[in-house]
């Protein structure tokens, strides 16, 4: 694995701006993919596991000629971590919230990764607490409170439940993003693990499945499931090759900042595909949340501190 315990500056620049912009879009555009498998009766385990599983295959495919990587049991654990964390826990939540509140507000959850992720770090003692950090967090934080408050204008009582429970995927992914960048393989590539994290999603989410009793729920029935997953597949492994790239060139505050393109571009899509319509709480609360997270980002959301075995 590869150990560091001195502090990273990156310096992100053009390169890694187009690569934030181009997976959020990707990643948001999966979201009403997703909805349109649930309305057609896939589970949201199963859609996560041929999502996951058609994307590593895309990937490995790819890579076959390319590159190698020797799997060693260090290698498996990050895979699986990895796999957890990114793939299994939010993208199963995400799919199955999506079909109760939305996909434009199943969008919103994106953009909280970025506090999660620094809090942990602040706690880890990674980073350290700024008072502009702190206004930001703040910032956010009553931002997400405004959109899960039940109100006339903004979020119904019913789909509250729904929204507490998508709560654990900005979590989740914060966790993994710590994760990832501090115990980075020695000597592998993005491409190789984007293979392994998306695979290691499928192989958690079979098991899971397969545990419960429920293994006939990952048949998939019909030309248009099938194409729905054809293209969320190609989606899954452009998507997650540009994640792990942009992973290796920034930090990962500056990764989680997806949520700035996931939001707006998941809203929008919601509008463009579904008709989907928000009160003005829910728009005035995405206003305060995006800009906590960019005044808890600036200006040194670059700076990060980890140590790993």
């Amino acid at each position: 694995m590869n150990n560091q315990s001195s502090t990273r500056a990156h310096q992100p620049g053009i390169k890694a701006a187009f690569l934030l912009l181009g997976v959020g879009v990707v990643i948001a555009l999966m979201l009403p993919l997703s909805r349109a498998a649930m309305d057609n009766g896939m589970t949201p385990l199963a859609y996560a596991f041929w999502q996951a599983l058609g994307g590593g295959v895309i990937l490995a495919v790819w890579l076959r000629r390319r590159s190698l990587i020797r799997l060693d049991g260090k290698l498996v654990r990050y895979f699986g971590i990895s796999g957890l964390t990114a793939i299994a826990v939010p993208n199963a939540l995400a799919f199955a919230v999506v079909s109760n509140i939305g996909a434009g507000l199943t969008a919103t959850l994106y953009a909280l990764p970025s506090l999660a992720t620094y809090a942990i770090a602040v706690t880890l003692g990674m980073e350290s607490l700024s008072r502009k950090k702190a206004i930001g967090l703040s910032f956010g934080v009553a931002g997400c409170v405004w959109i899960l408050s039940p109100n006339p204008a903004g979020v119904s009582p019913d789909t509250f439940p729904w929204l507490l429970l998508g709560l654990l995927v900005p979590l989740s992914l914060a966790i993994g993003n710590i994760y990832r960048t501090c115990h980075w393989p020695t000597g592998a590539t993005p491409e190789q693990l984007a293979v392994g994290m998306l695979l290691g999603g499928a192989v958690l989410i079979f098991m899971t499945v397969l545990m419960s009793g429920d293994a006939e729920t990952l048949l998939v029935d019909g030309a248009r499931l099938w194409g729905i997953l054809a293209v969320q597949s190609i989606l899954t492994a452009i998507g997650y090759r540009g994640f792990f790239h942009l992973q290796r060139l920034t930090s990962p505050t500056f990764l989680s900042q997806l949520g700035f393109v996931i939001t707006p571009a998941g809203m929008l899509f919601g509008i463009l595909f579904y008709g989907e319509s928000y009160g003005w709480a829910v728009w005035g609360g995405v206003v305060l949340l995006l800009t906590g997270v960019v005044l808890a980002n600036l200006p040194n959301y670059h700076r990060i501190s980890c140590s790993a075995d």
